[in-house]
């Protein structure tokens, strides 16, 4: 895997350079809004990095939402002792150009973290994540111990009151959703918001209350900052943790909602009975999170912006 040059000129690098040259209050208000002309953007066709800058460009590039000096963290889905091929867990090629994309915005420091499910030392070489993040010059780090984890209390939550979550999450200066949509057993699907419960040291306790509250009641304690989706190749079947049958979609969805990132994910899979794609609705823990105020379900009210990367 070898280096993702940065081709379009960044958000940063357009201001700075225009601070050199006179120019009126009026050109950065207008920077401002462009950056606001949509909420969700879906970027198709392309090479992973070229899908993430196409995706991050109308929401004002990395820039709108990492400041130099910044310490980000990155929840990646790393759960699976599984191949990028079987659609388990992120691409690395995607991983590595969201990591150096931070640096370029002037983050500090990039760590990347997940509570995996198989054992974190197989997950980390199998998926080919840790290589990613490492050559990205990115921390990596499984939650594996209880040390990293803070007891927080859940005030907005409904059924989940508190819970140990993972301390760098709640103390980055920016946190970044980075889901992959995925077929699963117990809830239908994992998107964004259930990506989430991988910051959580107790992961069985949810299961056992309510598991698609559980998830919308985690997600009222730390909004992400940005979520990027990873829909390069989903899985379709079998999921978590697969194998099973898997769709190159050759997207990336880049969005400030997770609610309405997820709703629009959702309409990748099919309800088992009807045969159709699901509703946004059908899935219990997108309908609490709306319900919690979380972001938006109908995706006919959210600013929706589809490009092509190359």
């Amino acid at each position: 895997m070898g280096h993702f040059p940065i081709k379009k000129i960044t958000r940063r690098q357009f201001v700075k350079g225009a601070a050199a040259i006179s120019v009126s209050p009026f050109f950065y208000g207008s920077l401002a809004r462009a950056a606001e002309e949509a909420d969700l953007v879906i970027a198709k066709q392309g090479s992973p990095s070229q899908l993430l800058q196409a995706a991050m460009a109308p929401l004002g590039g990395m820039g709108r939402f990492v400041k130099k000096g910044q310490r980000v963290v990155i929840k990646a889905n790393i759960a699976w002792a599984r191949t990028p091929e079987q659609a388990c867990t992120n691409n690395p090629e995607l991983l590595f150009a969201l990591i150096r994309m931070c640096y370029e915005a002037g983050a500090k420091r990039v760590a990347v973290w997940d509570h995996t499910c198989d054992n974190y030392q197989f997950t980390f070489a199998r998926s080919g994540l840790k290589e990613a993040a490492q050559k990205a010059d990115a921390d990596i780090f499984s939650g594996h111990g209880r040390n990293v984890y803070k007891q927080v209390e859940i005030p907005k939550g409904k059924k989940l009151k508190r819970a140990e979550l993972l301390r760098d999450v709640l103390e980055a200066d920016v946190f970044i959703n980075f889901p992959i949509p995925k077929h699963h057993f117990a809830t239908e699907l994992t998107l964004g918001m259930k990506n989430l419960i991988g910051i959580v040291w107790d992961m069985e306790q949810l299961h056992k209350i309510d598991l698609h509250q559980c998830i919308a009641d985690v997600n009222t304690v730390r909004k992400p900052d940005l979520v990027v989706v990873d829909a390069i190749r989903i899985l379709l079947t079998n999921g978590p943790k697969g194998p099973g049958k898997t769709e190159d979609r050759a997207e990336v969805i880049a969005s400030t909602d997770i609610v309405a990132a997820d709703a629009y994910c959702a309409g990748f899979f099919k309800h088992p009975k009807t045969g159709r794609p699901f509703r946004p609705q059908e899935i219990r823990f997108v309908k609490n999170a709306y319900e919690l105020g979380l972001g938006q379900i109908d995706l006919s009210k959210v600013r929706i912006k589809r490009v092509s990367a190359t």
